[in-house]
């Protein structure tokens, strides 16, 4: 034995302290999953608005496309741009996984500004 002297009524504390934890490890493992999806969406929502501002500076790619391009970030993403003249200001909205008790935001944005030459 290794000179711990084992009280026979602790027997089952350590199933009970289990039980206690876990479901605050699986909320925060739950938690940490959603915050990893959020900002996965999120940097491709930000490159997507990036990219369609750079193709509209230099004139490459049709409506259709920077709408498919929008959508490869996340299903149901939207594409706004407005035309200002001197510049373009592209603003994308990419759909997120609800998180758990709505922590994590519900959709993310980019935005991207591409001036004319």
């Amino acid at each position: 034995m290794n000179g711990a002297v084992r009280n026979p009524s602790d027997r089952g504390s350590v199933t009970a302290e289990f039980a206690v934890v876990l479901p605050a490890v699986m909320v925060m493992a739950m938690l940490l999953l959603a915050l990893t999806r959020t900002i996965a969406v999120s940097l491709d929502c930000q490159e997507a608005a990036r990219t369609v501002a750079r193709q509209l500076v230099t004139g490459g790619g049709t409506d259709r496309d920077w709408q498919d391009l929008v959508q490869a970030a996340a299903d149901g993403s939207t594409l706004t741009i407005d035309d200002l003249g001197d510049r373009y200001e592209v603003r994308t909205r990419c759909p997120v996984l609800p998180g758990p008790l709505g922590v994590i935001p519900a959709a993310v944005e980019g935005f991207a500004i591409g001036f004319r030459q």
